[in-house]
């Protein structure tokens, strides 16, 4: 399976604008839920930022987020949701980081966005029961 990556700038800036976010040592990760099924596919969007460095500099990193995407997807393909797009953006730690390192980090960034999520829902199913609770008294 190729990786489906997102290519327009739109996407990009709806992913920065309405996406969760995770800074981690080496990248930034954002996530996009899509509301709606229709646009519903897995993609994924690097970016590396001339503060990173010259254009071979920039490639390696982008080929260095590409490539632990591709390891992530091939070991463990619940590892993202399919309904999602997520956009790595590198930080200048990522050139020289190991590879073990990088996959120990976007495990940690996906479990973070993960809890991100379930304590909102349990922030609002809590709101709930106190608003409950206090008309019944």
């Amino acid at each position: 399976m190729k990786l489906q990556t997102l290519k327009k700038r739109k996407d990009f800036i709806k992913l920065n604008k309405f996406g969760k976010k995770y800074y981690g040592i080496n990248f930034i990760l954002q996530k996009y839920t899509y509301p709606n099924q229709e646009e519903a596919e897995l993609k994924f969007g690097f970016t590396a930022t001339k503060k990173l460095g010259n254009a071979v500099i920039r490639n390696r990193a982008k080929r260095r987020m590409r490539s632990l995407i591709n390891s992530c997807l091939k070991n463990d393909n619940n590892f993202f949701k399919g309904n999602s797009s997520y956009v790595l953006v590198a930080k200048k730690p990522l050139i020289k980081a190991s590879f073990i390192n990088l996959k120990d980090e976007i495990k940690e960034c996906l479990n973070k966005l993960w809890l991100i999520k379930f304590l909102q829902i349990y922030q609002l199913v809590l709101l709930i029961y106190i608003d409950t609770w206090f008309h019944l008294y």
